[in-house]
């Protein structure tokens, strides 16, 4: 009897634990965040759980992974809820700042029910704080930039182009065999970065008048529209500081940055421009329906995104009609098409090699304790990884001694 009552009280007290685990609440980086839900069900199955992922039907950017344990390493913390619609800035501003987001709440798997708007306790970023406008700052509530500390992975960025601008730099460059679904780096086109920037920066110029002229397509006064991130997006941030110099400029902004065109001052409807249009979204979602529609258009992705051939089983979908275009002749995106369809590629080896160099070292801020375990556990189970657009610093000869210097071999 006294035994009986002993395992019961036993008993009663694991289960009380289990239900007394704490949910982790996380903003931040939406580039890295399919690769944050495999790291919190590689932690789950490690201590014999089951992870079960929740996403909300609304918006895809809230999203959770709830584990029937506490994951591998972080005691008491059996769910971690997300809110990457916002971009990497978040990780700072809903924490050390002053703003709020709401959250799934775990405790309704069908992710349709959301927690009142609340703090979050870090996250991932794309690049360092001090990437991000002086006035997020200040809107957040922050007197400075608080400080990251690099991650020890890398993402792997791409400028993606619509399917007619695609097809148009084909037919203007002279590829052979080309067509939608020859995506092969033999078959990609290429921008160079001084297109780039001219097309993306805030300058009036050639770019923004006549297509022709930068991209030898289409015909003088055919519309281009780029399809940007809002500023809070650390992937806005990583193209910004790569064709734009955008906040070291080499002894900060008074060494040569240069300020990116925005839709405020270049959307069609405020500039009276029907040559040049600019579209901000705050997610990556919006971002890829932009490049899938109609007409010329270019942008910046995070390379775990990937486009779908036109062949593929059941149709493209609506938002993965775009396709990656080499930057200077150096292709980045390896993955299947006509051409390889049973290429395995994760479109880091170029990067990892020192010839791309459009990729920047993630950082990480945790503003709690439970936020700073969970940052670091996801973290170290990245940290040696290939995945797609992503590689594990230890992995690469590439190096950067900082998002600040060049890529150098270790």
């Amino acid at each position: 009897m006294n035994f009986t009552k002993i395992a019961l009280a036993a008993a009663v007290t694991l289960v009380a634990a289990q239900a007394q685990a704490a949910t982790v609440y996380l903003a931040g980086a939406s580039a890295t965040s399919a690769n944050y839900r495999s790291a919190l069900t590689t932690l789950c199955t490690s201590a014999g759980g089951t992870a079960t992922t929740i996403t909300n039907t609304t918006d895809t950017n809230l999203f959770a992974v709830k584990c029937s344990k506490n994951f591998s390493g972080l005691a008491g913390i059996d769910a971690v809820s997300f809110n990457v619609a916002g971009g990497s800035f978040t990780a700072i501003s809903t924490s050390a700042g002053t703003q709020t987001t709401q959250f799934v709440d775990v405790a309704d798997t069908s992710g349709n029910t959301l927690t009142a708007a609340r703090k979050s306790e870090g996250g991932f970023l794309d690049i360092d704080a001090a990437a991000f406008p002086a006035a997020e700052l200040t809107a957040a509530g922050l007197a400075q930039a608080p400080a990251t500390q690099a991650a020890s992975f890398s993402q792997v960025f791409g400028v993606a182009v619509s399917p007619a601008l695609y097809t148009a730099l084909q037919s203007a460059q002279g590829i052979a065999g080309a067509g939608l679904d020859a995506i092969d780096p033999a078959h990609q086109p290429s921008i160079t970065k001084a297109q780039y920037a001219s097309i993306v920066s805030d300058s009036f110029n050639t770019a923004k008048q006549d297509i022709t002229a930068i991209l030898n397509v289409g015909t003088a006064g055919d519309k281009l529209t780029v399809c940007r991130r809002v500023s809070t997006s650390g992937t806005q941030a990583s193209s910004n500081q790569f064709f734009l110099n955008g906040y070291i400029g080499g002894d900060g902004a008074a060494g040569g940055a240069v300020s990116p065109a925005d839709a405020a001052n270049y959307a069609s409807a405020n500039s009276g421009l029907t040559s040049y249009d600019v579209q901000e979204g705050a997610g990556t979602g919006n971002a890829r329906t932009c490049l899938s529609a109609a007409g010329y258009a270019l942008g910046v992705l995070s390379l775990e995104n990937y486009p779908d051939l036109t062949t593929r089983s059941g149709g493209q979908r609506a938002d993965r009609k775009w396709r990656y275009v080499k930057i200077a002749g150096i292709a980045a995106y390896d993955g299947p098409s006509a051409a390889s369809p049973s290429s395995t590629g994760k479109s880091t080896d170029t990067a990892k090699a020192g010839q791309y160099e459009f990729w920047f070292t993630s950082q990480k801020y945790g503003h709690t304790a439970n936020g700073t375990a969970v940052i670091n556990a996801i973290d170290d189970t990245l940290s040696t990884l290939n995945l797609s657009g992503l590689f594990g610093n230890s992995t690469s000869a590439a190096q950067r001694l900082s998002n600040t210097s060049p890529v150098f071999f270790n």
